[in-house]
């Protein structure tokens, strides 16, 4: 999935946020698509919501939302600015991979604005109360290098590198069981709501639902014949 209005830095209308909503339809509904990567073109991944907008309207579509609502990877591949929502989006990913060129942050403070789309409670999970707070009060620009050290991006490359960067990661993790890629990822973002007790117990249901797939059988067989699993997703 690309952003593809460079002109207006990539920013989330109306417009925008249907075509995203329809992609993560056509990704969620695909046999054949294991992973996603969310990519941009431009030197911005994402400006934010339109100039002059504070916040989207009731009737817009909620493509953030059906980003983060994907049951499959998805890898934000951030080349440049990510700021307000455009931060919000890559947040809504599984994984971040930015270029050292990019820049994170939450400006809407320094106009007034509260930042929307998910951004804070997502920050908070991530990277803790006061890292949220250095960028949710102070409107603090995070460069992709101290992203990473916070752990807030898996890895910052330099810009010629994102490309391959990504799409090897992107094609390690879709050689991996894509049943039980779903299930890991399903068992993460659930344990962020629920009591330690629950959320082991979900993983232990996870853990025996994966046992009666074919994919689970597919890959001892492969583990005892020595060679790579061929996984169906079943």
């Amino acid at each position: 999935m690309t952003l593809a209005r460079p002109s207006s830095r990539n920013r989330l209308d109306a417009e925008v946020m249907g075509a995203l909503v329809k992609a993560c339809a056509a990704v969620e509904e695909s046999a054949t698509v294991r992973v996603a990567v969310l990519a941009a073109e431009g030197t911005v991944f994402s400006a934010g919501l339109p100039r002059g907008c504070r916040w989207p309207e009731r009737a817009w579509p909620d493509g953030v939302g059906a980003v983060a609502g994907l049951t499959k990877p998805v890898i934000a591949a951030i080349q440049g600015e990510a700021l307000g929502w455009g931060l919000a989006l890559a947040l809504a990913c599984d994984l971040r991979v930015a270029s050292t060129a990019a820049v994170l942050g939450l400006p809407e403070v320094l106009e007034g604005r509260l930042p929307g789309g998910g951004a804070i409670p997502r920050l908070v999970r991530m990277v803790g109360t006061a890292r949220s707070l250095d960028l949710a009060l102070l409107g603090s620009r995070l460069t992709a290098a101290r992203a990473a050290e916070w752990g807030l991006v898996t890895a910052a490359v330099e810009p010629a590198r994102l490309s391959s960067t990504v799409e090897r990661t992107a094609r390690a993790m879709a050689a991996r069981g894509p049943v039980a890629l779903g299930l890991a990822k399903e068992a993460v973002t659930r344990a962020l709501d629920l009591p330690l007790a629950e959320g082991m117990r979900l993983e232990e249901d996870l853990y025996v639902l994966l046992q009666t797939t074919a994919d689970r059988r597919e890959g001892i067989r492969a583990f005892l014949e020595r060679r790579k699993p061929r996984f169906g997703g079943r």
